[in-house]
Protein backbone atom coordinates (compact mmCIF):
# COMPACT_ATOMS: atom_id res chain seq x y z
CA UNK A 1 0.00 0.00 0.00
CA UNK A 2 1.48 3.70 -1.07
CA UNK A 3 2.02 6.05 1.44
CA UNK A 4 -1.02 7.92 -0.22
CA UNK A 5 -3.07 5.24 -0.02
CA UNK A 6 -2.25 4.97 3.83
CA UNK A 7 -3.15 8.97 4.34
CA UNK A 8 -6.29 7.87 2.44
CA UNK A 9 -7.40 5.18 4.87
CA UNK A 10 -6.46 7.35 8.27
CA UNK A 11 -8.96 9.35 10.30
CA UNK A 12 -7.03 12.45 12.24
CA UNK A 13 -7.42 12.88 15.72
CA UNK A 14 -5.75 16.02 18.06
CA UNK A 15 -3.63 15.21 20.34
CA UNK A 16 -5.44 14.08 23.61
CA UNK A 17 -8.40 13.59 22.59
CA UNK A 18 -9.38 10.16 24.29
CA UNK A 19 -7.46 11.53 27.33
CA UNK A 20 -9.21 14.73 27.61
CA UNK A 21 -13.01 12.27 26.65
CA UNK A 22 -11.94 9.76 29.68
CA UNK A 23 -11.43 12.66 32.39
CA UNK A 24 -14.05 14.90 31.98
CA UNK A 25 -17.06 14.39 34.03
CA UNK A 26 -19.95 15.64 31.45
CA UNK A 27 -22.38 13.27 30.61
CA UNK A 28 -23.38 14.48 27.07
CA UNK A 29 -20.63 14.43 23.94
CA UNK A 30 -22.05 17.85 22.06
CA UNK A 31 -20.52 16.79 17.87
CA UNK A 32 -20.23 20.10 15.91
CA UNK A 33 -20.28 18.42 12.49
CA UNK A 34 -18.35 20.59 9.51
CA UNK A 35 -17.88 19.97 5.91
CA UNK A 36 -18.44 23.21 4.06
CA UNK A 37 -17.31 26.83 4.78
CA UNK A 38 -21.00 27.59 5.23
CA UNK A 39 -21.25 24.53 7.80
CA UNK A 40 -18.52 26.05 9.23
CA UNK A 41 -19.88 30.12 9.31
CA UNK A 42 -23.21 28.60 10.53
CA UNK A 43 -22.11 26.24 13.25
CA UNK A 44 -19.37 28.36 14.71
CA UNK A 45 -21.91 29.93 17.42
CA UNK A 46 -23.23 26.91 18.26
CA UNK A 47 -19.82 25.56 18.87
CA UNK A 48 -18.43 29.01 20.94
CA UNK A 49 -21.90 28.52 22.78
CA UNK A 50 -21.77 25.10 24.35
CA UNK A 51 -17.78 25.66 24.86
CA UNK A 52 -18.97 28.74 26.73
CA UNK A 53 -21.35 26.63 28.78
CA UNK A 54 -18.69 24.49 29.48
CA UNK A 55 -20.50 21.49 27.86
CA UNK A 56 -18.42 18.34 26.11
CA UNK A 57 -18.04 19.86 22.52
CA UNK A 58 -16.22 17.65 19.62
CA UNK A 59 -15.90 19.27 16.27
CA UNK A 60 -15.62 16.77 13.81
CA UNK A 61 -14.85 17.86 10.09
CA UNK A 62 -15.68 15.36 7.48
CA UNK A 63 -12.55 17.80 5.04
CA UNK A 64 -15.01 17.70 2.45
CA UNK A 65 -13.92 21.67 2.29
CA UNK A 66 -10.58 21.37 2.83
CA UNK A 67 -8.07 24.38 1.27
CA UNK A 68 -7.25 27.82 2.59
CA UNK A 69 -10.09 29.83 1.37
CA UNK A 70 -12.90 27.43 1.80
CA UNK A 71 -12.04 25.75 5.45
CA UNK A 72 -8.43 26.55 7.14
CA UNK A 73 -9.07 30.13 7.30
CA UNK A 74 -12.37 30.02 8.83
CA UNK A 75 -12.03 27.99 11.01
CA UNK A 76 -9.22 30.06 12.83
CA UNK A 77 -11.13 33.45 12.17
CA UNK A 78 -13.64 31.74 14.90
CA UNK A 79 -11.38 30.40 17.07
CA UNK A 80 -12.69 26.73 16.40
CA UNK A 81 -10.34 23.49 16.78
CA UNK A 82 -11.01 20.49 15.06
CA UNK A 83 -10.79 17.64 17.21
CA UNK A 84 -11.64 14.60 14.49
CA UNK A 85 -10.83 14.86 10.41
CA UNK A 86 -12.66 11.87 8.92
CA UNK A 87 -10.29 12.59 5.97
CA UNK A 88 -13.22 11.92 3.20
CA UNK A 89 -12.14 11.64 0.17
CA UNK A 90 -12.99 10.20 -3.96
CA UNK A 91 -15.85 10.40 -5.70
CA UNK A 92 -19.42 11.77 -4.19
CA UNK A 93 -20.71 7.93 -3.47
CA UNK A 94 -17.30 7.39 -1.57
CA UNK A 95 -17.86 10.21 0.49
CA UNK A 96 -21.14 9.13 1.47
CA UNK A 97 -20.45 5.89 2.38
CA UNK A 98 -17.07 6.90 4.13
CA UNK A 99 -18.96 9.89 6.50
CA UNK A 100 -21.79 7.23 7.36
CA UNK A 101 -18.45 4.36 8.02
CA UNK A 102 -16.03 6.82 9.74
CA UNK A 103 -18.48 8.43 12.07
CA UNK A 104 -20.49 5.65 12.99
CA UNK A 105 -17.40 4.13 14.58
CA UNK A 106 -16.62 7.57 16.61
CA UNK A 107 -19.61 7.39 17.80
CA UNK A 108 -19.25 3.86 19.18
CA UNK A 109 -16.52 3.83 20.68
CA UNK A 110 -17.68 7.22 22.55
CA UNK A 111 -20.62 5.80 23.67
CA UNK A 112 -19.31 2.04 24.74
CA UNK A 113 -16.14 2.99 25.76
CA UNK A 114 -16.01 6.25 27.31
CA UNK A 115 -19.44 6.38 28.24
CA UNK A 116 -20.55 9.54 26.73
CA UNK A 117 -24.18 9.98 24.65
CA UNK A 118 -23.49 11.54 21.58
CA UNK A 119 -25.62 14.46 20.36
CA UNK A 120 -24.84 15.48 17.31
CA UNK A 121 -25.43 18.40 15.66
CA UNK A 122 -26.09 18.88 11.66
CA UNK A 123 -26.26 22.14 9.74
CA UNK A 124 -29.09 22.35 6.67
CA UNK A 125 -28.93 19.88 3.68
CA UNK A 126 -25.30 19.33 3.19
CA UNK A 127 -23.84 15.30 2.31
CA UNK A 128 -22.09 15.84 5.49
CA UNK A 129 -25.76 16.23 7.73
CA UNK A 130 -27.29 13.21 5.93
CA UNK A 131 -24.50 10.97 6.07
CA UNK A 132 -23.96 11.72 9.58
CA UNK A 133 -27.26 11.85 10.76
CA UNK A 134 -27.62 8.25 9.14
CA UNK A 135 -24.46 7.43 11.07
CA UNK A 136 -26.21 8.58 14.55
CA UNK A 137 -29.61 7.18 13.94
CA UNK A 138 -28.52 3.36 12.90
CA UNK A 139 -27.15 3.52 16.54
CA UNK A 140 -30.04 5.02 17.96
CA UNK A 141 -28.57 8.60 18.62
CA UNK A 142 -31.27 11.07 17.53
CA UNK A 143 -29.71 14.63 15.91
CA UNK A 144 -30.35 18.29 16.33
CA UNK A 145 -30.77 19.66 12.67
CA UNK A 146 -29.51 23.40 12.48
CA UNK A 147 -31.77 24.89 10.07
CA UNK A 148 -34.44 22.31 9.43
CA UNK A 149 -37.08 22.07 6.79
CA UNK A 150 -35.39 23.46 4.11
CA UNK A 151 -37.23 23.22 1.12
CA UNK A 152 -37.00 25.00 -2.44
CA UNK A 153 -40.26 26.60 -3.71
CA UNK A 154 -40.55 27.07 -7.41
CA UNK A 155 -42.96 28.79 -9.76
CA UNK A 156 -45.46 27.05 -11.80
CA UNK A 157 -44.75 25.94 -15.20
CA UNK A 158 -47.69 28.39 -15.96
CA UNK A 159 -46.08 31.04 -14.23
CA UNK A 160 -43.30 30.89 -15.79
CA UNK A 161 -44.73 30.56 -19.54
CA UNK A 162 -46.26 33.34 -18.94
CA UNK A 163 -43.48 35.14 -17.85
CA UNK A 164 -41.04 34.26 -20.88
CA UNK A 165 -43.92 34.68 -23.80
CA UNK A 166 -44.82 37.61 -22.11
CA UNK A 167 -40.85 38.97 -22.10
CA UNK A 168 -40.19 37.69 -25.68
CA UNK A 169 -43.27 40.01 -27.08
CA UNK A 170 -42.02 42.81 -24.61
CA UNK A 171 -44.52 42.66 -22.15
CA UNK A 172 -42.89 42.34 -19.11
CA UNK A 173 -43.77 44.15 -16.36
CA UNK A 174 -40.87 44.14 -13.37
CA UNK A 175 -43.29 45.59 -10.97
CA UNK A 176 -45.79 43.30 -12.19
CA UNK A 177 -43.59 40.14 -11.77
CA UNK A 178 -42.17 41.45 -8.58
CA UNK A 179 -45.58 42.00 -6.90
CA UNK A 180 -46.51 38.06 -8.20
CA UNK A 181 -43.62 36.60 -6.46
CA UNK A 182 -45.92 37.60 -3.27
CA UNK A 183 -48.16 35.19 -3.62
CA UNK A 184 -47.35 32.08 -1.92
CA UNK A 185 -50.05 30.32 -4.70
CA UNK A 186 -47.96 30.61 -7.36
CA UNK A 187 -45.30 28.24 -5.50
CA UNK A 188 -45.30 24.44 -5.66
CA UNK A 189 -42.56 22.18 -3.42
CA UNK A 190 -41.10 19.09 -4.91
CA UNK A 191 -37.88 20.59 -7.01
CA UNK A 192 -34.99 18.16 -6.54
CA UNK A 193 -32.55 21.24 -6.97
CA UNK A 194 -30.50 22.87 -5.29
CA UNK A 195 -28.85 19.50 -6.94
CA UNK A 196 -28.38 17.02 -4.54
CA UNK A 197 -28.63 19.02 -1.35
CA UNK A 198 -32.52 19.02 -1.82
CA UNK A 199 -32.60 15.48 -1.42
CA UNK A 200 -30.08 15.79 1.49
CA UNK A 201 -32.03 17.96 3.85
CA UNK A 202 -34.78 15.57 3.04
CA UNK A 203 -33.40 12.77 4.06
CA UNK A 204 -32.16 14.90 7.37
CA UNK A 205 -35.55 14.75 9.51
CA UNK A 206 -36.73 11.70 10.29
CA UNK A 207 -33.09 11.15 12.12
CA UNK A 208 -33.69 14.22 13.98
CA UNK A 209 -35.19 14.99 17.35
CA UNK A 210 -34.89 18.85 17.67
CA UNK A 211 -35.54 20.87 14.60
CA UNK A 212 -34.14 24.08 15.11
CA UNK A 213 -36.57 26.00 12.24
CA UNK A 214 -34.97 29.39 10.95
CA UNK A 215 -38.64 30.84 10.23
CA UNK A 216 -42.60 30.35 10.79
CA UNK A 217 -42.66 29.31 7.37
CA UNK A 218 -40.54 26.10 8.42
CA UNK A 219 -42.34 24.91 11.28
CA UNK A 220 -45.87 25.08 9.79
CA UNK A 221 -44.51 23.09 6.62
CA UNK A 222 -42.73 20.71 9.35
CA UNK A 223 -45.76 19.92 10.76
CA UNK A 224 -48.25 19.57 7.53
CA UNK A 225 -45.22 16.44 7.06
CA UNK A 226 -46.43 14.83 10.20
CA UNK A 227 -43.33 15.87 12.41
CA UNK A 228 -44.26 16.39 16.04
CA UNK A 229 -44.97 20.17 16.61
CA UNK A 230 -43.10 19.69 20.21
CA UNK A 231 -40.09 18.90 18.67
CA UNK A 232 -40.28 22.20 16.61
CA UNK A 233 -38.94 25.57 18.00
CA UNK A 234 -38.17 28.76 15.71
CA UNK A 235 -35.22 29.99 17.16
CA UNK A 236 -34.31 32.37 13.48
CA UNK A 237 -30.41 31.48 11.90
CA UNK A 238 -27.49 30.70 13.50
CA UNK A 239 -25.86 33.13 10.19
CA UNK A 240 -26.73 36.07 12.01
CA UNK A 241 -24.86 35.44 15.19
CA UNK A 242 -21.98 34.37 12.90
CA UNK A 243 -22.35 38.01 11.12
CA UNK A 244 -22.30 39.59 14.80
CA UNK A 245 -18.76 38.22 15.35
CA UNK A 246 -17.99 39.02 11.57
CA UNK A 247 -18.62 42.38 11.74
CA UNK A 248 -16.58 43.14 14.74
CA UNK A 249 -13.70 42.05 12.16
CA UNK A 250 -14.30 44.35 9.42
CA UNK A 251 -12.40 47.01 10.26
CA UNK A 252 -9.38 45.06 9.40
CA UNK A 253 -10.79 43.45 6.14
CA UNK A 254 -8.53 43.65 3.27
CA UNK A 255 -11.55 42.64 0.96
CA UNK A 256 -10.79 45.91 -0.80
CA UNK A 257 -7.29 45.73 -1.60
CA UNK A 258 -8.49 42.86 -3.70
CA UNK A 259 -11.14 44.69 -5.52
CA UNK A 260 -9.85 48.91 -5.53
CA UNK A 261 -11.80 49.44 -8.59
CA UNK A 262 -15.55 48.58 -6.39
CA UNK A 263 -14.87 50.77 -3.22
CA UNK A 264 -17.02 53.67 -3.27
CA UNK A 265 -18.99 52.18 -6.07
CA UNK A 266 -22.53 51.12 -6.36
CA UNK A 267 -21.40 47.73 -7.41
CA UNK A 268 -22.99 44.25 -7.39
CA UNK A 269 -21.46 41.30 -5.80
CA UNK A 270 -21.87 38.08 -8.20
CA UNK A 271 -21.35 34.67 -7.03
CA UNK A 272 -22.34 30.97 -8.91
CA UNK A 273 -21.57 27.62 -7.60
CA UNK A 274 -24.50 25.78 -7.86
CA UNK A 275 -23.84 21.81 -9.83
CA UNK A 276 -27.46 22.92 -12.27
CA UNK A 277 -26.04 26.05 -13.43
CA UNK A 278 -22.19 25.62 -13.35
CA UNK A 279 -22.59 21.89 -15.06
CA UNK A 280 -25.47 22.60 -17.74
CA UNK A 281 -23.64 25.11 -19.95
CA UNK A 282 -26.97 26.51 -21.67
CA UNK A 283 -27.50 27.77 -17.53
CA UNK A 284 -24.30 28.59 -17.15
CA UNK A 285 -24.16 30.81 -20.31
CA UNK A 286 -27.16 32.35 -19.60
CA UNK A 287 -25.92 33.46 -16.98
CA UNK A 288 -22.52 34.43 -18.01
CA UNK A 289 -23.80 36.48 -21.72
CA UNK A 290 -25.71 38.43 -18.85
CA UNK A 291 -23.04 39.04 -16.48
CA UNK A 292 -21.21 40.16 -19.39
CA UNK A 293 -23.74 42.33 -20.54
CA UNK A 294 -23.96 43.89 -17.47
CA UNK A 295 -20.15 45.13 -17.66
CA UNK A 296 -20.45 46.30 -21.03
CA UNK A 297 -23.51 48.68 -19.77
CA UNK A 298 -20.95 50.00 -17.67
CA UNK A 299 -22.16 48.59 -14.03
CA UNK A 300 -19.92 47.88 -11.73
CA UNK A 301 -19.61 44.53 -11.47
CA UNK A 302 -17.56 42.17 -8.97
CA UNK A 303 -17.81 38.52 -9.98
CA UNK A 304 -16.37 36.12 -7.24
CA UNK A 305 -14.26 33.53 -9.22
CA UNK A 306 -15.45 30.28 -7.38
CA UNK A 307 -14.23 26.43 -8.30
CA UNK A 308 -17.55 25.61 -9.76
CA UNK A 309 -17.75 28.94 -11.81
CA UNK A 310 -14.11 29.12 -12.67
CA UNK A 311 -14.74 25.20 -13.91
CA UNK A 312 -17.49 26.21 -16.34
CA UNK A 313 -16.02 29.00 -17.54
CA UNK A 314 -12.83 27.16 -18.55
CA UNK A 315 -14.71 23.52 -19.26
CA UNK A 316 -16.93 26.23 -22.09
CA UNK A 317 -13.67 28.08 -23.14
CA UNK A 318 -14.41 31.38 -21.52
CA UNK A 319 -11.34 32.12 -20.18
CA UNK A 320 -9.40 34.17 -23.23
CA UNK A 321 -13.02 36.36 -23.08
CA UNK A 322 -13.34 36.83 -19.15
CA UNK A 323 -9.73 37.73 -18.94
CA UNK A 324 -10.41 40.34 -22.26
CA UNK A 325 -13.11 41.87 -19.77
CA UNK A 326 -10.83 42.24 -16.77
CA UNK A 327 -8.74 44.77 -19.07
CA UNK A 328 -11.08 46.13 -21.55
CA UNK A 329 -13.20 47.09 -18.73
CA UNK A 330 -10.69 47.77 -15.93
CA UNK A 331 -12.79 50.64 -14.43
CA UNK A 332 -15.61 48.80 -13.80
CA UNK A 333 -15.41 44.68 -13.52
CA UNK A 334 -13.55 42.62 -10.94
CA UNK A 335 -12.59 38.99 -10.78
CA UNK A 336 -11.17 37.33 -7.85
CA UNK A 337 -10.96 33.74 -6.26
CA UNK A 338 -13.17 33.04 -3.12
CA UNK A 339 -12.67 35.42 -0.55
CA UNK A 340 -10.84 33.42 2.66
CA UNK A 341 -12.64 35.27 5.53
CA UNK A 342 -16.36 35.77 6.69
CA UNK A 343 -15.71 38.83 7.14
CA UNK A 344 -14.31 40.08 4.02
CA UNK A 345 -17.53 38.70 2.51
CA UNK A 346 -19.47 40.54 4.67
CA UNK A 347 -17.93 43.71 4.26
CA UNK A 348 -18.37 43.77 0.49
CA UNK A 349 -21.94 42.61 0.18
CA UNK A 350 -22.72 45.11 3.41
CA UNK A 351 -21.23 48.05 0.39
CA UNK A 352 -22.81 46.48 -2.49
CA UNK A 353 -26.08 47.59 -4.24
CA UNK A 354 -27.49 44.08 -4.77
CA UNK A 355 -26.01 40.99 -4.53
CA UNK A 356 -26.70 38.26 -7.60
CA UNK A 357 -26.33 34.65 -6.20
CA UNK A 358 -27.37 31.18 -6.29
CA UNK A 359 -26.20 30.86 -2.62
CA UNK A 360 -28.65 29.96 -0.16
CA UNK A 361 -25.91 31.45 2.52
CA UNK A 362 -25.86 35.04 0.66
CA UNK A 363 -29.72 35.00 0.04
CA UNK A 364 -29.89 35.34 4.09
CA UNK A 365 -26.83 37.62 4.73
CA UNK A 366 -28.19 40.10 2.06
CA UNK A 367 -31.31 40.04 4.06
CA UNK A 368 -29.34 40.51 7.19
CA UNK A 369 -27.27 43.40 6.14
CA UNK A 370 -30.04 45.20 4.18
CA UNK A 371 -28.71 44.52 0.80
CA UNK A 372 -31.40 43.76 -2.11
CA UNK A 373 -30.59 39.99 -3.48
CA UNK A 374 -31.12 38.42 -6.96
CA UNK A 375 -31.00 34.84 -7.11
CA UNK A 376 -30.16 33.31 -10.20
CA UNK A 377 -32.70 29.93 -10.10
CA UNK A 378 -35.80 28.99 -11.05
CA UNK A 379 -36.81 28.78 -7.11
CA UNK A 380 -35.57 30.08 -3.67
CA UNK A 381 -34.96 27.24 -0.71
CA UNK A 382 -35.00 30.67 0.98
CA UNK A 383 -38.39 31.71 0.02
CA UNK A 384 -39.29 33.65 3.48
CA UNK A 385 -36.81 36.41 2.04
CA UNK A 386 -38.72 37.04 -1.65
CA UNK A 387 -42.50 36.95 0.48
CA UNK A 388 -40.05 39.40 2.63
CA UNK A 389 -39.66 41.26 -0.80
CA UNK A 390 -35.86 41.59 0.02
CA UNK A 391 -34.78 39.26 -2.93
CA UNK A 392 -36.53 38.26 -6.19
CA UNK A 393 -35.93 35.34 -8.65
CA UNK A 394 -33.94 35.61 -12.09
CA UNK A 395 -34.74 32.64 -13.68
CA UNK A 396 -31.67 31.57 -16.01
CA UNK A 397 -33.39 31.16 -19.02
CA UNK A 398 -32.68 34.38 -20.94
CA UNK A 399 -29.51 36.77 -20.49
CA UNK A 400 -31.76 39.91 -21.08
CA UNK A 401 -34.35 39.54 -18.66
CA UNK A 402 -31.75 38.67 -16.15
CA UNK A 403 -29.96 42.07 -17.10
CA UNK A 404 -33.68 43.31 -16.66
CA UNK A 405 -34.32 42.20 -13.11
CA UNK A 406 -30.75 42.86 -11.97
CA UNK A 407 -30.66 46.59 -12.67
CA UNK A 408 -34.44 47.02 -11.59
CA UNK A 409 -32.60 45.36 -8.71
CA UNK A 410 -29.90 47.86 -8.45
CA UNK A 411 -32.09 51.71 -8.75
CA UNK A 412 -35.24 50.61 -7.01
CA UNK A 413 -35.79 51.61 -3.64
CA UNK A 414 -38.93 49.03 -2.96
CA UNK A 415 -36.24 46.21 -2.50
CA UNK A 416 -34.63 47.88 0.36
CA UNK A 417 -34.98 46.04 3.33
CA UNK A 418 -38.12 45.94 5.55
CA UNK A 419 -37.54 43.29 8.10
CA UNK A 420 -34.93 41.44 9.64
CA UNK A 421 -35.90 38.07 9.43
CA UNK A 422 -33.33 35.81 11.30
CA UNK A 423 -33.26 37.50 14.71
CA UNK A 424 -30.52 37.44 17.02
CA UNK A 425 -28.82 35.51 19.89
CA UNK A 426 -30.09 32.03 17.62
CA UNK A 427 -26.95 29.53 19.01
CA UNK A 428 -28.30 30.70 22.82
CA UNK A 429 -31.86 29.58 22.08
CA UNK A 430 -30.66 26.46 20.50
CA UNK A 431 -28.27 25.16 23.08
CA UNK A 432 -30.72 26.00 25.86
CA UNK A 433 -33.89 23.86 24.15
CA UNK A 434 -31.47 21.32 23.66
CA UNK A 435 -30.13 21.39 26.83
CA UNK A 436 -33.47 21.37 28.64
CA UNK A 437 -34.47 18.85 26.36
CA UNK A 438 -31.64 16.17 27.58
CA UNK A 439 -32.71 17.27 31.02
CA UNK A 440 -35.99 16.33 30.94
CA UNK A 441 -35.73 13.00 29.01
CA UNK A 442 -31.63 12.56 29.18
CA UNK A 443 -31.49 11.26 25.69
CA UNK A 444 -33.03 12.38 22.31
CA UNK A 445 -33.70 9.25 20.48
CA UNK A 446 -37.22 7.78 21.37
CA UNK A 447 -39.20 4.67 20.33
CA UNK A 448 -43.34 5.22 19.91
CA UNK A 449 -43.51 3.82 23.50
CA UNK A 450 -41.03 6.49 25.03
CA UNK A 451 -41.85 9.19 22.81
CA UNK A 452 -45.91 8.91 23.53
CA UNK A 453 -44.69 7.74 27.36
CA UNK A 454 -47.03 4.60 27.32
CA UNK A 455 -44.26 2.97 30.32
CA UNK A 456 -47.40 2.79 32.55
CA UNK A 457 -49.65 0.99 30.36
CA UNK A 458 -46.68 -2.16 29.83
CA UNK A 459 -47.98 -5.30 30.74
CA UNK A 460 -46.71 -8.49 30.05
CA UNK A 461 -48.27 -10.67 32.02
CA UNK A 462 -51.18 -13.19 30.74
Amino acid sequence: MTKNNLEENKIFIRDNFWFDLENTENKYAHIIMIATKPDIIKQAPLYLELKNRGELVILVHTWQHYDYNLSKWVLSEFNMDVDVNLNIFWDIHKKYSLIVERLWDLLIKIYNDYKKIPVPYVHWDTMTATTADKAAFLNKFAVVHVEAWIRTFTPSKEFYYNLFEGFEKWKFNWEEYYKSLQSFDVYERGSIEPYPEQFDTRAIEWSTWFFAAPVELYKKTLIDEGFPKEHIKVVGNTVADAIEISKHKIPNSTAFTKFPNMKWKPFIFITIHRRENTQKKERFMVIYNAIKKLIEDWIYVCFLGLYASEFAIDNYGLRKDIEELKIKYKENFAYWPALAHHAEVIDMISKAWAVVTDSWSMQEEANIVWVPCVTVRFGSDRTETILAWTNIIAPPINSKLIVEIVKWAIWNKKMINKKHLYWKDVSWKIVDEVLRMLKKDWKLFKFDDERLDLWKFFNWKI
